[in-house]
């Protein structure tokens, strides 16, 4: 009874810090996401809407479980496939499985370019004694 009170006060103090914090965490979550997505497809790829959206709720399992992020849908997810193929990220092509046509998204060179400058950029990151500093006190190491 006792671990049951606790974890529910413990649900609660989460979810009103989440609610306070969400400002600064949506929209590195939505970043995140996109960039999720390119790596995905380049190392999952050929790969259709519906594996990406599981994927993705792989990467955000534990907020996920904690009631802070919302699992992958296909409205959230498709209008970013739609426009990372206008911008040439990413290529779709729609193929038959199971007797159903189904839409298999590969990365373009763009989309490569894209990774490699996103890696560059880390890359001085980990050079930086300050960012080093961040991301150990951000894993709590």
């Amino acid at each position: 009874m006792c671990d049951k009170i606790e974890n529910k006060n413990e649900k609660k103090n989460d979810e009103e810090i989440h609610q306070h914090h969400k400002p600064i965490n949506k929209p590195i979550t939505n970043g995140l996401t996109r960039l999720f997505i390119i790596w995905i497809i380049k190392h999952r790829g050929p790969i259709h809407g519906y594996g990406i959206m599981k994927e993705l709720d792989t990467f955000f399992e534990t907020p996920i479980n904690k009631g802070w992020q919302k699992k992958s849908s296909s409205s959230k997810i498709y209008p970013i496939l739609r426009k990372m193929e206008e911008k040439d990220v990413i290529k779709g092509e729609w193929k038959t499985q199971n007797n159903k046509q189904v839409k298999f998204y590969t990365i373009t060179e763009n989309g490569e370019k894209i990774l490699d400058h996103v890696k560059s950029i880390w890359g001085e990151f980990k050079m930086n004694p300050n960012w080093i500093e961040f991301i150990k006190d951000m894993l709590n190491k």
